[in-house]
């Protein structure tokens, strides 16, 4: 499984609630538009086809971050700390 920072700017407000019903399946929600995923090779497929299905390509945008294992020991965090719990899923 791979890690990664999943960020999203959708412009309408049905659009935007779809996005993040459906990122919160797949991952932590850590800010705003922001989510923390740990992924399959076969769900990360299957997420990006569900959010394909949501977002409107010409007004909308989805990063997707992978994060390397160096990436994932270096995260510094200032303010309430980023916890890492025992089925490796990082939470804050």
């Amino acid at each position: 499984m791979d890690t990664y920072i999943i960020a999203y700017d959708i412009r309408h407000p049905k659009r935007l609630a779809k996005v993040f019903k459906t990122m919160k399946d797949f991952g932590q929600h850590r800010q705003y538009s922001i989510f923390e995923c740990r992924l399959s090779e076969v769900a990360i497929l299957k997420l990006k086809n569900k959010l394909e299905n949501i977002i409107d390509p010409q007004n909308d945008q989805v990063l997707f971050i992978k994060l390397c294992e160096r990436c994932l020991n270096n995260i510094e965090t200032m303010g309430i700390p980023r916890l890492v719990a025992p089925d490796g899923y990082m939470i804050i």
